[in-house]
């Protein structure tokens, strides 16, 4: 029997020819999940030996359009475990949109993502969720007794004494003093089981092992920056500085899209940072003629006029970028109902992708620039 359908198909990545491509499908910045699954599938026919046939199946439109809005709805939701369950599909995804030519721009973008996925699979395994408690086992009910009838006894008669002999005492022998038995320390009680922590606590846990700047840099410490950013460090650092922003948040970039300037997600949004198409233009990019969030510079001037409007609301770069994230509507709301005024004060309110979101791009900052985003 075949597995379950593969959304990435590592055996497409491995057998690819060189050469290969799909028709071009990608317009008005969406995914086209049906043409994308024709030539997945075209491909895998061609290419693909019996032996892979045989074991692995490409993901139809439909099923790849429910993968990606799994995978969103996850990053936008607040469950670090809704993010673990999909580790196995999302990564098999990204192989499969790597092995298309016409898809790189998204694979990109999901790269930049799968840090998440797989930081929320890891804290699965180092902290563990507690057992649940077993049901006590149901009592099986007993049968009632019915006594049972007693049979009428003879009357008893008496038995005739025997006459007893007469006791003679015994002299009593002197019997030496009693010595008190010296008394044996009383055994030390055992001790009580300490109690299975609570999902609340394991959930806080969780949350801050996440969130821990310390667990991010190990995790990127070995990573090579994108061969892309070289060449385009000098202009962006350029734009965000003409805006009064600190040149080092140039590495958001890395964290959006890992500097690829026409980086696409499912959801349309575009470029370096990741602009919708509502927000581009807010910040002053066209759509039409040309989509200016392909431009890197324009787009990286458009990022700083946004970061430089959140730190002037929020007061801080980590919940500047929480808000670049999220929505300031979000960080906002989340500040007034709590009281909070930092974004350590309301980290378990924001979504899993934003707890993640910030600490990772504080571990680039230090890795790339040696800088702290609190101290910028």
């Amino acid at each position: 029997m075949k597995p379950l359908r593969s959304s990435l198909i590592a055996a497409v990545a491995l057998v690819l020819a060189p050469g290969d491509s799909a028709p071009a499908f990608l317009q008005n910045w969406e995914l086209d999940y049906e043409r994308m699954a024709d030539t997945g599938q075209a491909v895998f026919d061609r290419v693909a030996p019996a032996a892979v046939k045989e074991n692995y199946e490409v993901l139809t439109g439909q099923e790849m359009a429910g993968l990606f809005t799994t995978l969103q709805a996850a990053l936008s939701g607040e469950s670090l475990d809704s993010l673990a369950a999909n580790a196995p599909q999302v990564r098999q995804t990204l192989a499969r949109l790597r092995a298309d030519p016409a898809t790189q721009d998204y694979a990109d973008w999901l790269e930049a993502r799968m840090d998440y996925v797989d930081m929320a699979a890891e804290v699965e395994r180092a902290i563990p969720a507690p057992k649940p408690a077993l049901p006590p086992h149901p009592t099986a009910p007993q049968p009632t007794l019915i006594p049972h009838p007693t049979a009428p006894q003879p009357p008893l008669i008496p038995h005739p004494k025997e006459p007893q002999p007469t006791l003679i005492p015994h002299p009593k022998e002197p019997q030496p003093p009693l010595v008190p038995h010296p008394k044996e320390p009383a055994a030390r009680p055992a001790p009580a089981p300490r109690p299975a922590p609570a999902a609340t606590d394991v959930a806080q846990a969780r949350n801050r092992y996440v969130e821990n700047k310390q667990v991010w840099l190990r995790k990127l410490a070995n990573r090579p920056a994108p061969a892309r950013a070289a060449a385009l460090l000098p202009d962006l650092k350029r734009a965000f500085q003409a805006e009064g922003v600190p040149a080092a948040l140039v590495w958001q970039a890395e964290a959006e899209s890992t500097f690829n300037p026409s980086a696409r997600s499912p959801a349309g949004a575009v470029g370096l940072y990741q602009f919708m198409p509502a927000t581009a233009q807010q910040f002053g990019l066209s759509l039409k003629p040309q989509d200016e969030r392909l431009d890197a510079i324009k787009n990286a001037r458009a990022a700083a006029k946004y970061l430089k409007l959140l730190h002037r609301r929020f007061g801080d770069w980590p919940l500047a970028l929480a808000a670049y994230n999220c929505g300031q509507g979000r960080v906002s709301g989340v500040l007034n109902k709590t009281g909070g005024r930092t974004f350590d004060d309301i980290h378990d309110k924001l979504p899993a992708e934003t707890r993640m979101y910030v600490p990772k791009i504080a571990a680039l900052v230090q890795l790339r620039e040696s800088a702290d985003i609190e101290r910028l």
